[in-house]
């Protein structure tokens, strides 16, 4: 007999579509239930082969402007963090997502289609416990560039609280904390979108980067101000990059019980 939470897939089948924010190409998402144990899995049914990429850490191969998965020089599905914030907050273990494309869509540059086609989907309990990853001490680690840093502490649930600080008149320094469960995420969370600067986009464009970015999916920076004509939060640059982030713990393997305070994620 189970005494923890058990593990969750869908009831049906659900798509979405859109374009890359990196690389401007189309792409087509569905959702599939999955077995006992799957876990989260990318499969690129454009492919020969139709390749299935894990969700997991051994898996990242790149981290510019966004979590790039991949199994080797050439299989790879970018931008996976808003798909996976959706499915962790969901509590959702075992899923194929097979992607269409090299690039899952951005849509509006938020959390929320992602969440709102997995909540029409329906989860469903599987006969099987949920992995849950706790600590029994805290774990702080340094970002590799010395510029952030992490604490973890041990936790019944997933709370994030961070802070940001950028040099720009509309964002500033901005904190806040933020409990990850299916209602918290939705009404704090999933309506944040990502956010860039205009002074950066020839030189990110010229890397092969935000090709497909625009004002219809992406909070854009000029020298003063938010040039899209409003935010959803007065503090969107935070909650966003705390969605990121739950994102990527999502690539842990489980679902994570624990205090996350970030300085600077």
């Amino acid at each position: 007999m189970m005494t923890g939470p058990a593990q969750r897939t869908l009831s049906s089948d659900v798509s979405l579509d859109g374009i890359g924010v990196h690389s401007g190409e189309s792409a087509r998402l569905t959702f599939r239930a999955a077995d006992v144990g799957t876990g989260i899995r990318f499969r690129r049914v454009d492919l020969e082969g139709k390749p299935e990429i894990p969700a997991d850490l051994d898996h990242v191969v790149d981290t510019a402007l966004g979590t790039t998965l991949g199994l080797d020089d050439v299989i790879r599905v970018r931008t996976v963090e808003h798909v996976m914030a959706a499915l962790a907050a969901l509590a959702i273990d075992n899923v194929v997502v097979e992607v269409d494309g090299p690039e899952i869509p951005i849509r509006d540059g938020s959390f929320a289609d992602f969440t709102a086609v997995l909540t029409e989907a329906l989860a469903v309990e599987q006969d099987a416990p949920a992995t849950i990853i706790s600590l029994t001490e805290p774990v702080h680690v340094d970002a590799a560039d010395g510029r952030g840093t992490y604490v973890a502490t041990p936790g019944s649930a997933l709370r994030v609280s961070a802070t940001i600080d950028f040099e720009h008149p509309a964002i500033g320094r901005q904190f806040g904390s933020f409990q990850i469960d299916e209602d918290g995420f939705r009404t704090s969370i999933a309506e944040a979108r990502t956010f860039g600067f205009e002074s950066d986009a020839a030189e990110l464009q010229a890397r092969g980067l935000a090709l497909g970015s625009s004002l219809d999916n992406t909070v854009v920076l000029g020298e003063e101000g938010v040039i899209n004509d409003d935010l959803r939060f007065d503090d969107e640059f935070l909650r966003h990059k705390v969605g990121d982030l739950v994102g990527d713990l999502a690539l842990l393997g489980g679902r994570v019980h624990a205090h996350v305070v970030a300085e600077r994620p």
